[in-house]
């Protein structure tokens, strides 16, 4: 990775993460629903990277979430797993001739692809985040709750920002 790549996606880790931590931790609708936007950074890392430098990268992005909310170790574990099948997922979602270098997004993958693949990275950090935060188990409705709920949120946050990213990548790159 070259030195602006390495900058450019830390100063993401780091925007991401401040984000994270300063406002959309602060948004707990109903007791059940809270973002979890940070991921962003996993779910579009693009298809060149090595698998060891997208569990680093994951890591990180967790840890540091970690250690600004204290949660130990919650966001990092649950953001390595996604890191960890972040590229098995992609090449679910993608056509066998579309492999190239992808870097996920709807216009790269395709709107449908793009959807199912953020959702099902979606539920699986989620999935796993919030059973590590509620053990013991106690209330199965309420885990379920959470994961459902902050997904779906999660999921309509990334798809605004995409549809975002992706007409202003337009409008200063127009097709010819």
């Amino acid at each position: 990775m070259d030195t602006v790549s390495f900058l450019k996606r830390l100063g993401a880790l780091l925007g991401l993460a401040l984000l994270q931590v300063l406002f959309l931790n602060r948004i707990n609708l109903f007791g059940y629903v809270t973002p979890l936007f940070y991921i962003w950074l996993i779910v579009r890392s693009d298809t060149s990277m090595s698998r060891s430098s997208v569990l680093l990268w994951s890591f990180f992005l967790g840890l540091a979430i970690d250690l600004s909310t204290g949660t130990p170790g919650m966001h990092a574990a649950s953001a390595t797993l996604l890191g960890l099948v972040q590229p098995p997922l992609i090449n679910l979602f993608v056509t066998h001739d579309r492999r190239d270098v992808i870097r996920p997004g709807r216009i790269s993958m395709g709107q449908g692809a793009f959807a199912g693949y953020i959702f099902v990275a979606t539920v699986i950090h989620h999935m796993t985040y919030f059973l590590l935060r509620s053990i013991p188990l106690e209330d199965w409705f309420v885990l379920v709750a959470k994961v459902v709920l902050s997904s779906l949120l999660t999921f309509v946050i990334m798809l605004v920002v995409d549809i975002s990213f992706s007409k202003s990548d337009r409008s200063r790159h127009p097709v010819k």
